[in-house]
């Protein structure tokens, strides 16, 4: 069916012919419902045959179902006359084959470009799929440098998810069973090419060849025939990456294009950890140091292994050296790997320098929300990493060293509030509480007037004034006490103190996550000081130099967490790390001359259990709110967004559990709350300042008509009410505040005189708001989940949940009927359902509350979920629950 500029198909109307494929033509569009730009792929009529339309109607469920920054997104799938189309957003910027003739690429440009493919063809692996069809035509290139892997027409479900441990060999079918070729002949793999059985390492394969065409200006295998290509694919040696190619670059393509399967990356998350780590470990000119472990001749082997060697004898570092001892380049100092464990963050050095401290846990496989990290402390350099708690309390953080180097102290996030603990390093004895309400500690030299005297401790602790934190100083045993800085309605924590004790530098938070830059003022409270270090950002953590004379920061720009410094006081920020992977934490090395920080990634992707066991939804790398629709049938939840300022907000999306389509709902929108209603017809939601639309917002989901904007007032939480109203929470300058607006936007009232922390949810029968406020309104920062009727009677505590987490579940709600009434304790750690009685709406509680985990699982008929951070649909066997894997190590950084 031939299309013109201005036909229609469905709400799309046509505007420009792209291009035509195999399998038809592609047409870019505009979404006439929605208001934006798509690409539509009309599949032909001359292949308009059974299989052909089984392969078009695969290939939008196979890519609708990779939730993944680097996979095109699909939106829609339909049919018109008998003529099947795909949907897709439109990509304004080319294929990877333009972008290289665009203009001289460097290796560096070209493989920070594909790792990110390569994470998202990681991604579909993990979800069982294949794409078997990877080519430069089908990676597709934003007019900002994006890529996005593109044409999932030839995929295929492995028999399982392919993982490093256990690669798949596919199933066969009618479309491919073994001798027939399918793919792109010159980027085929030897198996491929051999008409046989394909897993995810035939994946590797091309996709390497890909990166070699991207590296070389050509591609490993030519010739004058498909025959000779073919030949040579199966046969022939690769033939060299260009000299102007690092030796480890060279290394990490041949490993992947070796001819036997078991010779290569035996997963390509194996091989997306070597790229990143050549970028995190490189500058354009230079190779990395973590060496890749790759077949090679005995010879090669031997003169790597000799010429890195007298380099080390004469130079005592360890230097990379190019292949055929041409003149090295200019050398960025290596990195130096300090732990090897799953995770590793937060470090600490001893005042000897010695020793190392370090939060280890958070690994791979295991949930966020109550995993259970502990305090490390190793020897430097080659000691091993030695255990200090078992408690498996979750959120540890912050260690730091004593004057004498004889104890740890660390942060907690508990039920009761944010905590100091200390434990001796030599083990052997129980962690006791340091400091309660107080966080972020360190020793500082007590200069009172006069020579120094004891050293005391500064830290941060929750006033009792809504979020405000303030910074603090005290004796040991907390007498003298004194505020050093307070700023009403921001989370002023993790305070350093300059090495002359005159300046102090420490992280700012406004409410609902909202970091903002780091923060400098005078110790002696003389000023309130400005903010440093790049802005806009999060400033996550910050340190001085040894002497002083450079703050450092660990800061969020919009492309995830790097370290900047400034010169103190009025430098220009400036990016020292830079790369995919991300960095955590600041501890500098006494001489000055290094830094130790925590590298690597972590993801956050949502899993539901049903009568199919455990399976993943999402493949983003932070997805999070997981909501189920009245009927259970779809999944909502919200993907952060890329390049966000804040702690968490991004675009709403929704899965059918049944076929797995995807699709993204209300995309002009980023959010950081929503609430859909009961009938499964309208969604209320928050949207933040930074989007430049925010306010409280109520939307159809079926988009037959506008979203409407029912107060400019910057809502945190939104809800629907019992009777159709929208309870909504709001921030004022220091407190936020519970509101109720009609459907219409009109009549918008404050429900209640009281400030509180959060907006955690309304009664199933409408009468009743649940929030979260300061435990008594004193100053533990624990946060009580109290039961407020809207008549103005007196409030019910329910529990001491403990201080939620942006994207855990509420502290309290009721199941859809009303007949289950759920808690979540610390924080998410623990969840447990409790059955409640005909006309019942909350069960039988301790006379203060729920304040223990204990206390939760022993209400009447309490079950708790066997999974952390559970939220449960309409049937309480079925839930949707958060699964972070993190891969994160300390390493030691050269100072620029």
């Amino acid at each position: 069916m031939p299309l013109s500029v201005g036909d229609k198909l469905g709400p799309y109307e046509i505007l420009a012919l792209i291009g035509a494929g195999g399998m038809g033509v592609v047409y870019r569009a505009w979404d006439t419902k929605l208001g934006r730009p798509v690409a539509i792929k009309v599949l032909s009529q001359e292949l308009a045959d059974a299989t052909a339309r089984r392969r078009f109607q695969r290939e939008a469920q196979m890519a609708s179902s990779l939730n993944h920054p680097h996979i095109l997104t699909v939106y829609d799938v339909g049919e018109l006359d008998g003529t099947q189309y795909l949907v897709t957003e439109y990509i304004d910027g080319g294929t990877l084959k333009d972008w290289s003739k665009a203009e001289s690429r460097s290796w560096r440009d070209a493989v920070e470009l594909l790792v990110g493919v390569a994470d998202g063809l990681a991604a579909a692996h993990e979800a069982g799929i294949l794409h078997r069809d990877i080519k430069p035509a089908n990676i597709l290139i934003t007019k900002s440098g994006y890529a996005k892997l593109a044409d999932f027409g030839l995929a295929k479900l492995s028999e399982r998810p392919a993982s490093a441990a256990d690669a798949t060999r596919t199933i066969t079918d009618e479309l491919t069973r073994q001798g027939a070729l399918i793919g792109t002949i010159a980027y085929m793999s030897p198996e491929q090419a051999s008409g046989k059985v394909q897993d995810a390492l035939s994946d590797v394969f091309s996709f390497a060849i890909v990166l070699y065409q991207a590296l070389a200006g050509n591609r490993p295998f030519e010739g004058a025939s498909d025959l000779e290509i073919l030949q040579k694919i199966i046969n022939a040696a690769t033939q060299p990456l260009p000299e102007g190619i690092p030796e480890p670059v060279r290394r990490i393509v041949e490993k992947a294009l070796q001819k036997d399967p078991a010779d290569r990356y035996q997963s390509m998350r194996e091989m997306v950890a070597d790229l990143r780590r050549l970028l995190r470990q490189t500058t354009e000119t230079q190779a990395p140091l973590a060496p890749v472990s790759t077949p090679s001749s005995p010879v090669r082997r031997f003169t790597w292994i000799a010429s890195a060697a007298v380099v080390i004898l004469l130079a005592g570092a360890a230097l990379i050296v190019f292949r055929n001892l041409r003149p090295i380049n200019p050398v960025r100092t290596q990195y130096t790997q300090l732990t090897n464990v799953d995770s590793a963050i937060d470090p600490a050095l001893s005042p000897d320098g010695r020793m190392l401290a370090f939060v280890g846990g958070l690994g791979t496989g295991v949930q966020s929300y109550g995993a259970p990290n502990e305090i490390y402390v190793k020897l430097l350099p080659d000691g091993d990493a030695v255990q200090l708690t078992h408690d498996g309390v979750p959120f540890k953080g912050d260690p730091r060293f004593s004057p004498d180097g004889s104890r740890i102290a660390y942060s907690t996030f508990e039920t009761s509030g944010f905590n100091t603990w200390i434990v001796p390093v030599v083990g052997g004895q129980e962690p006791r509480r340091f400091l309660t309400n107080g966080m972020g500690l360190s020793w500082i030299a007590g200069h009172a007037n006069g020579p120094p005297t004891q050293p005391r401790l500064l830290f941060s602790y929750m006033t009792g004034k809504g979020v405000t934190m303030a910074v603090a100083t005290s004796t040991e045993s907390r007498s003298d006490q004194r505020t050093v800085y307070m700023e009403d309605g921001i989370m002023n924590h993790l305070p350093r103190l300059s090495p002359d004790g005159k300046q102090l530098l420490m992280n700012a938070m406004e409410a609902v996550g909202r970091w903002q830059p780091c923060r400098v003022a005078p110790f002696d409270g003389s000023s309130k000081g400005k903010k440093v270090g790049p802005q806009p950002a999060q400033c996550a953590n910050s340190a001085w130099s040894p002497d002083g004379k450079w703050m450092y920061f660990t800061a969020d720009t919009g492309s995830g967490n790097h370290i900047w410094r400034q010169r103190f006081p009025d430098g220009t920020p400036e990016e020292v790390t830079s790369g995919p992977t991300e960095e955590e934490g600041i501890a500098f090395a006494a001489d000055g001359r290094s830094f130790l920080t925590s590298i690597g990634t972590y993801q956050d992707k949502i899993w539901v259990h049903d009568s199919r066991g455990d399976r993943q939804i999402t493949s983003d790398a932070y997805s999070f709110l997981p909501t189920f629709s009245s009927g259970g049938k779809k999944l909502y939840y919200i993907v952060r967004a890329a390049g966000g300022l804040l702690l968490a907000y991004g675009s709403l999306w929704v899965t059918d559990l049944e076929s797995g389509q995807r699709q993204r709902v209300l995309p002009e929108f980023q959010m950081w709350h929503y609430n859909v209603s009961p009938d499964g017809k309208r969604v209320v939601f928050s949207a933040p300042k930074e989007t430049g639309r925010p306010g409280v917002w109520l939307a159809t989901l079926d988009g037959r008509s506008a979203p409407r904007q029912l107060t400019a007032n910057e809502g945190v939480q939104a809800f629907f009410g019992a009777g159709g109203d929208i309870f909504y929470a709001a921030y004022g300058k220091d407190d936020a505040f519970v509101y109720r607006v009609n459907a219409d936007g009109g009549d918008s009232r404050k429900v209640l005189p009281q400030a509180v922390l959060s907006l955690n949810g309304i009664s199933p029968d409408g009468k009743y708001v649940a929030v979260s406020v300061p435990a008594g309104m004193d100053e533990t920062g624990s946060g009580a989940t109290v039961l407020y009727p809207l008549d103005g009677g007196s409030p019910t505590t329910i529990c001491i949940c403990g201080n939620r987490a942006r994207d855990a579940p509420e502290p309290v709600s009721w199941s859809p009927d009303g007949k289950l009434f759920y808690v979540s304790m610390v924080g998410g750690q623990s969840v447990y359902a409790v059955p409640l009685g005909a006309g019942q709406l909350l069960p039988p509680l301790p006379p203060a509350g729920i304040r223990s985990p204990a206390e939760a699982a022993a209400l009447p008929g309490a079950k708790v979920f066997p999974v952390a951070g559970a939220f449960p649909s309409p049937n309480p066997s079925i839930y949707a629950f958060p699964k972070f894997t993190a891969q994160r190590n300390i390493f030691r950084v050269p100072v620029p």
